[in-house]
């Protein structure tokens, strides 16, 4: 085997047993589940801020999409640079908005950012977190009122 075959295979090897590791020791969407998922009459949205108006046509077109995240809610995301997300829950329920705690960039995968489910309160935001935190994984719940950072991982950069 030449030595370029036994450095590929060695990082291969290295990032295999990282992630293995990464997904072990860190909080799983299950841990969060939230039952039932709500399917009732969807809440007009509360604009009860300058931020959230400022917002209003991305956060009112959630009213038409189907709950994805923690049981009542609608994640809505839009860029805000070349590769930076913003976002935030809307209740169908309520209406209720709560905005992410951070803008999210530069993940090497950029449709695999944030990665949430409808019947979870766990939010996994991958990257730099308001262009200035470490890179890596981001591990936040959600408690319909704001989103609380449980963990962050450092992780290599693979760009």
């Amino acid at each position: 085997m030449t030595i370029g075959k036994k450095i590929l295979c060695f990082f291969c090897l290295f990032f295999v047993f990282f992630e293995l590791s990464y997904a072990s020791d860190t909080p799983q969407l299950q841990e969060y589940s939230v039952r039932p998922i709500y399917k009732g009459k969807v809440a007009d949205v509360v604009l009860s801020n300058s931020e959230k108006r400022l917002f209003r046509t991305r956060l009112r077109a959630t009213t038409k999409k189907p709950v994805n995240f923690a049981g009542e809610y609608v994640l809505t995301l839009w860029g805000c640079g070349a590769n930076c997300l913003l976002g935030a829950a809307v209740s169908q329920k309520t209406g209720y908005v709560v905005f992410l705690p951070a803008s999210v960039c530069c993940w090497h995968e950029s449709s695999d950012r944030l990665t949430y489910q409808a019947n979870s309160r766990l939010l996994i935001a991958k990257g730099i977190l308001n262009e200035s935190s470490e890179y890596g994984a981001h591990f936040y719940e959600f408690t319909g009122q704001e989103f609380k950072l449980i963990k962050s991982v450092s992780l290599p950069r693979y760009f």
